[in-house]
């Protein structure tokens, strides 16, 4: 697999839905919680720490494959943090930064969008980004990346 299709393939299977799982988080807690500017705001960045190390977890396997294939540099360091097969420090580290970016995501869906807005319709055009982003990774190289491999017969 070239550099270009795991860049491709990074940013439409891990980038685009890490961000928008990000903005769900920060939807979910506004729709949920009218005072985000609380203590309460600690809570929700816990959870959408838990809830996005959640979605790192799932990814592993396509992860090392792509992390194992790239040889640019650049590009296995934008891969290595999504790696969670490492030290226990890492791992903590990666819910450290989940945690912040969850309480950023949570004022910034406060800041920028309205009420109704968080109560409308967004969430449904994240899901939809969500789903439109994994089919074209899928479809761009979904054997190289799978977890179930096709025996050969000889």
């Amino acid at each position: 697999m070239s550099n270009k299709k795991i860049a491709i393939i990074y940013l439409l299977f891990f980038i685009i839905p890490y961000i928008v799982c990000l903005l769900v988080v920060g939807i979910s807690y506004n729709a949920l919680v009218l005072h985000a500017l609380t203590w309460r705001v600690v809570m929700g960045g816990i959870v959408g720490a838990f809830g996005m190390f959640a979605v790192k977890v799932i990814a592993q396997r396509p992860v090392l494959i792509m992390y194992r294939s790239t040889t640019r540099k650049f590009l296995k360091g934008l891969i290595n943090f999504f790696v969670l097969e490492r030290s226990k420090w890492v791992i903590g580290f990666n819910l450290i930064v989940d945690f912040f970016l969850s309480i950023g995501s949570i004022y910034l869906v406060a800041n920028v969008f309205t009420i109704s807005q968080i109560i409308g319709k967004t969430l449904g055009w994240l899901v939809l980004i969500l789903m439109v982003s994994l089919t074209l990774a899928s479809y761009l190289e979904f054997e190289s990346l799978s977890i179930y491999t096709e025996k050969k017969k000889k």
